[in-house]
């Protein structure tokens, strides 16, 4: 069994960052859920019509993008691959997302924030690799 170094052991700043930005993300996904079915209650009461158009159906897919970067988040801060993967995947997701709507926004401020936020996610853990696999060999 090869020995493992203090180095390796110790998780990077910028995994630490990406987690925290993951729990971050998370909670902007179920307030901006929220308030999609809050919206789309609202246009049903003043419409008569189906449930809000689809706009619960955004607030669904953001309650699963919510929860699946809390995990994400969470399994980072344990050094897990899995959140390193579903990290990356659940910020490019969002990051495409939040380019497209950025030309439809009111305030396009937000939109810029969450992909600079997507982007420093994706940064910070597609640049710690080592990390990862270092902690796949101390668990095993």
């Amino acid at each position: 069994m090869a020995q493992v170094s203090p180095s390796q052991v110790s998780r990077p700043g910028l995994v630490t960052f990406a987690a925290i930005m993951m729990f971050i993300l998370g909670g902007f996904q179920a307030v901006i859920a929220i308030i999609e079915f809050i919206n789309g209650t609202l246009i049903l009461g003043n419409t008569y019509g189906w449930f809000g158009g689809q706009l619960w159906v955004w607030g669904l897919i953001d309650i699963v993008l919510a929860a699946i970067a809390l995990y994400a988040g969470y399994d980072l801060l344990r050094g897990g691959e899995v959140g390193r993967i579903l990290g990356i995947v659940i910020a490019s997701v969002n990051a495409i997302r939040w380019f497209l709507y950025i030309p439809y926004a009111p305030q396009p401020l937000l939109g810029v924030i969450m992909l600079v936020a997507d982007f420093l996610i994706i940064y910070g853990l597609a640049s710690s690799g080592t990390f990862f696999r270092s902690s796949a060999e101390r668990m095993m």
